[in-house]
């Protein structure tokens, strides 16, 4: 009777550790369901590009725009209020357009299309009102390139000298010559207080339309 007994005691003993066991791969099971798989964890988050704002990335985009279409007003090789109401338009829409609406928008998108029609009436309209040759008008804007890197007088000599040698290339006549120089480096001066007034323009009329 005892060694039933044993036996009895034994295999209860042994259902009870099985029991045991069971629970804990259950619990085990649980817990690793529970943690997050590889594709779910997003390997940016918690990083300091996270944390960053989307808004003030494109707020910082905009100014970058600006500034560089400001600098394309002086520097012929950037068309510089096109840049402009570009940054001005991404600001606004970084801002949802509450405080800049479609109206201030299509204004400057105006005064942008206006910019284009001053590059044309001063640069190539006034060059050929006094007859200047097309090698004038290449040499014009050639020479306003290489007068950027000899800033700040090379802005003013560089489209001078250019045009003067382009119109003497074409017609080996040094008083004409500089005369299509001058007529065309008036022009340009021109052009350029009329872009650098419509700049002025455009941001007086977006932070009017921000702050007011």
């Amino acid at each position: 009777m005892q060694r039933i007994w044993t036996i009895y005691h034994h295999q209860a003993t042994i259902h009870g550790d099985l029991a045991k066991l069971s629970v804990c791969n259950l619990t085990r099971a649980k817990r690793k369901s529970n943690w997050p798989k590889p594709s779910d964890v997003n390997p940016i988050s918690g990083t300091i590009l996270d944390s960053m704002d989307h808004s003030f990335i494109l707020y910082l985009l905009a100014v970058v725009l600006v500034l560089v279409g400001i600098a394309g007003v002086i520097l012929p090789a950037l068309p510089g209020i096109p840049l402009v109401f570009a940054g001005l338009l991404l600001a606004a829409w970084a801002d949802d357009f509450v405080h800049v609406g479609w109206l201030p928008l299509t204004v400057l998108g105006l005064l942008t299309l206006l910019s284009f029609a001053v590059d044309i009436l001063a640069t190539v309209v006034g060059a050929q009102r006094v007859g200047a040759s097309r090698k004038a008008l290449w040499g014009t804007f050639l020479g306003s390139i290489v007068g950027v890197f000899f800033m700040p007088i090379g802005l003013f000599v560089g489209p001078l000298a250019g045009a003067l040698l382009g119109e003497y290339w074409h017609t080996r006549e040094l008083g004409r010559s500089t005369k299509v120089g001058l007529a065309t480096w008036l022009g340009i001066l021109l052009g350029f207080a009329l872009k650098l007034a419509l700049v002025i323009a455009m941001l007086g009329l977006f932070a009017f339309a921000w702050f007011f």
